[in-house]
């Protein structure tokens, strides 16, 4: 199928760029479109990682301010997997590592991709590639808690494996790779 770019301008360059283009794309009759505008928010593909601790039988969350659901009736300080920007020539896997070890303090044993998605594809070209992180007592090097240097204020929260669907379910508006992650994990547990 086609897309014929008229014209295409970026309306916004800071933390991620604002991409506007005026187009047509072919619909599926075959015809096209009359001339439409749209935005695409650019941001690096990120990484997430939902955290097990093996021998507690528990998953670690990270809680975050975030001003997002600020502007929602939603409690702004979200629980939520680990997650972050992938640097440039870094490796999924290394970034995924690292930010288990900035965010929790543990050391990750075992990494296992679940898989990759777009955050919201309607608006943004982000995807993020989400991993299962298996941790345990003996892979702890720290306290955790983020980055001092990029403004980071994060809380452990421990949520029992046998309690996770019982936590969801009480979500006002929960966290969309949160939730893939847990249920994928929590499917994958009782096919054994």
């Amino acid at each position: 199928m086609k897309v014929d770019l008229i014209k295409e301008e970026i309306a916004f360059d800071e933390f991620f760029k604002i991409f506007k283009a005026d187009l047509r794309f072919e619909k599926f009759d075959g015809t096209l479109s009359e001339r439409v505008t749209r935005y695409s928010f650019e941001k690096n593909d990120a990484i997430a990682a939902l955290v097990y601790h093996r021998e507690k039988d528990a998953y670690i969350l990270v809680r975050q301010f975030r001003y997002p659901p600020f502007h929602h009736e939603t409690d702004p300080w979200l629980c939520e997997i680990v997650a972050g920007g992938k640097e440039e020539k870094e490796s999924e896997e290394d970034a995924a590592k690292r930010e288990v070890e900035e965010e929790t303090g543990y050391k990750v044993l075992r990494l296992e991709k679940i898989c990759k998605c777009y955050v919201s594809p309607g608006l943004m070209s982000e995807r993020v590639t989400i991993f299962l992180a298996e941790v345990d007592d003996s892979s702890r090097i720290n306290d955790g808690g983020g980055v001092a240097g990029e403004d980071e204020d994060i809380e452990l929260v421990w949520i029992p494996r046998k309690e996770a669907n019982k936590w969801m379910n009480a979500q006002q508006v929960g966290d969309a790779k949160t939730i893939i992650s847990l249920q994928w994990h929590l499917m994958k547990q009782s096919a054994f």
